[in-house]
């Protein structure tokens, strides 16, 4: 009797330790503050119907009632979010290596101390990449703080969806 060979590869033709390592499945996950015009359904899906709201559906209504309601709008080619009346919105978008959308923040500088991450919006959980949204939001937050720690005077990051700020150290 002979043993069976065991697969290496997924009936995708991808093997498995590739997927374990984050190359397939759109696992790349690449950060740009620009966003294709093509992508308008998709930024709309992760920001006004995104099956995850309701986890955080007060800190969304904070953001609202403070800031304003986003908007998406086109500028130069490219898709843009605005916040209400608030001048120097800022938005990153979270992309795979195929261009996928996966996520997108929403910030702004509200005081001179502090930058304040109005909105949050990832891929709901998918069994092929469970962990991929936390990823990306990981991602996400990570460029904000970047970006913080660049910006004179910056020393905190309020997520407005939490109940306290978070502070920048090192």
């Amino acid at each position: 009797m002979s043993a069976a060979v065991r697969q290496r590869h997924s009936v995708t033709g991808y093997s498995f330790r590739a997927i374990l390592l984050g190359t397939v499945l759109g696992v790349s996950i690449d950060i740009t503050s620009k966003l294709a015009i093509e992508q308008r359904a998709a930024l709309e899906q992760l920001l006004f119907f995104n099956i995850n709201q309701h986890r955080v559906r007060i800190g969304i209504q904070q953001s609202i009632e403070t800031y304003g309601v986003p908007e998406i709008y086109e500028s130069n080619g490219w898709l843009r979010v605005r916040v209400g009346e608030i001048d120097g919105v800022q938005t990153l978008f979270a992309l795979s290596a195929a261009g996928r959308l996966l996520g997108v923040a929403v910030f702004v500088r509200s005081a001179h101390e502090r930058f304040a991450v109005l909105h949050l919006g990832v891929e709901p959980r998918s069994n092929a990449a469970p962990d991929l949204n936390t990823r990306v939001l990981l991602k996400l937050m990570h460029e904000i703080r970047s970006a913080a720690r660049r910006t004179q005077g910056v020393e905190r990051i309020e997520l407005v969806y939490k109940d306290r700020p978070v502070r920048l150290h090192g």
